[in-house]
């Protein structure tokens, strides 16, 4: 999209004026409007054009801007004009980019916006699969694994992936030949492993030799990734979220806060720029079964940081309408993309899971229920979100509820309508990821969302993507992962 914007910008470039000096052009010329026709992918567009008797041709660069959609800024100080074709054209800060949006959903947002500016009103957004296509936190720790990138004590892995696990003989997965696994199989193995990589990985400080290219070769590193990342899986898919939520945040054990955003913030950059989007598939050596077996496991490659998104926080706050962001992921993980990634969001607005820190500074496996207050600290997922919601936002607005909430799975329902009695939540924006009824209960709003496409009233709005090249879609309808075909909403069960 980038380069298309580009190269038509540059195949125009010898037909028009960027306006510099053109005050003084028409002030000493003869100035008559011209008949020129400019087209757009063979299409007529719509620009003033002036013939001036110089033999020189003028355009509004605005037309053009608005036509090419490229970014355009005017610094009167300077008499200067600026394009930036990485941005989209936005002729008004209080008015959103049409972008990928689906129409009757941007239409739906920029009404309930103008509707609701400058009166002291706040919204809240999810983060992973809303605000960013895919998760940040599950891109981050194949990002940890691939570059070894913890501090925890070897002497203290067990107990770091044990936590909270109620029941650690219970099977949470099968291997390749369809053998049961349980936790503690695959902690024994990832604790072997981690201490052998600990030992021997140059980058560990601890007097090993042997540089990344030469440790992932090995069989201890390849086993380590494949069984971490299907342990995160496992807990995921067998234990309650309360368990799985916080587990995948005390891999940080033994970092600082300021360490574990520097990480994300590189974890970010990489998959923003990874250019692919697809499912990758570890599996653990034959050759090391360990006690759990040989086992094996996908995860999903790349991230985008959608400009729509990043324009919809900023149109939101330049209609003086507060922004705020609940997330499941940890506080430094969605601090490093809300600064990474310019959103924007000022860092006391921004709720996520915590865990506590201990007395050297560095975390620890525990989950901080008592940051803000004591017990007041839900952990941020589910009906949490509106716990933390109402006892540290709520709170600054006399006890009102958001205007608008953005989401796109359960973990998001709750603060999605737990104010929709009282009137304050004027609409659910749901990112479109084909939920089940099943199993998800947003498939609810996604339901009355399609069936209420182009009513000023709705409720609720879908808002499709394509997973397959990372952006937004203008329809409602989204194509999954490794899919061509587009879906709305599944049947009811």
């Amino acid at each position: 999209m980038k380069n298309r914007k580009s190269s038509k910008l540059l195949a125009l470039g010898l037909t028009f004026a960027l306006g510099v000096g053109m005050t003084t052009a028409f002030a000493a010329s003869s100035v008559v409007p011209a008949t020129t026709k400019v087209t757009v992918d063979g299409q007529p567009v719509s620009v003033e054009a002036y013939n001036i008797d110089n033999g020189n041709n003028y355009f509004k660069l605005r037309d053009f801007a608005s036509n090419l959609d490229f970014g355009l800024t005017w610094d009167a100080a300077t008499d200067t004009a600026a394009i930036d074709t990485t941005t989209h054209y936005k002729p008004d800060e209080t008015q959103l980019i049409t972008g990928n949006w689906a129409p009757a959903t941007r239409a739906r947002i920029q009404a309930v916006i103008d509707e609701n500016a400058n009166q002291g009103k706040y919204v809240v957004f999810d983060f992973d699969n809303t605000s960013v296509i895919f998760d940040v936190e599950e891109a981050l720790l194949i990002y940890q694994i691939e570059n070894l990138r913890f501090k925890i004590d070897p002497a203290e892995i067990v107990d770091v992936l044990e936590t909270q696990i109620p029941d650690l003989n219970a099977p949470v997965g099968q291997t390749v030949d369809g053998k049961d696994v349980t936790t503690a199989q695959l902690v024994a193995d990832i604790a072997s492993d981690y201490a052998w990589l600990y030992e021997n990985y140059e980058g560990f400080g601890a007097g090993g030799t042997y540089d990344l290219d030469y440790i992932h070769a090995t069989n201890q590193y390849q086993d380590f990734a494949a069984k971490l990342r299907f342990m995160y899986s496992a807990v995921g898919d067998t234990f309650d979220a309360s368990i799985s939520y916080p587990w995948i945040t005390y891999h940080f054990t033994g970092m600082t806060p300021d360490e574990v955003f520097e990480l994300a913030s590189e974890s970010h950059t990489y998959w923003a720029e990874y250019g692919r989007y697809a499912s990758e598939t570890w599996t653990s050596p034959v050759e090391l079964p360990g006690e759990a077996g040989v086992v094996s496991i996908s995860y999903t490659t790349g991230l985008t940081f959608t400009d729509e998104l990043k324009d919809l926080y900023h149109t939101l706050m330049a209609n003086d309408i507060d922004v705020y962001i609940i997330s499941a992921s940890f506080i430094d993980v969605i601090r490093a993309a809300n600064e990474t990634m310019g959103y924007g969001v000022p860092e006391e607005n921004v709720f996520a899971m915590r865990n506590k820190l201990g007395e050297d500074g560095t975390y620890i496996n525990e989950y901080d229920y008592d940051w803000g207050g004591e017990g007041m600290y839900a952990q941020t997922q589910a009906a949490g979100k509106s716990t933390v919601l109402a006892n540290f936002i709520a709170p600054k607005y006399d006890g009102a509820g958001p205007l608008m909430v953005f989401g796109d799975s359960a973990g998001d329902w709750n603060m999605m309508t737990d104010w929709m009695e009282t009137g304050d939540t004027e609409l659910g924006v749901i990112f479109n990821r084909y939920r089940k009824p099943s199993s998800d209960p947003i498939w609810e709003g996604s339901n009355e969302a399609a069936q209420s496409i182009g009513d000023p009233d709705a409720r609720f709005v879908l808002q499709g993507r394509d997973e397959n090249n990372g952006q937004l879609r203008p329809t409602e309808k989204s194509i999954l992962l490794g899919e061509s075909e587009e879906v709305l909403v599944r049947p009811a069960e």
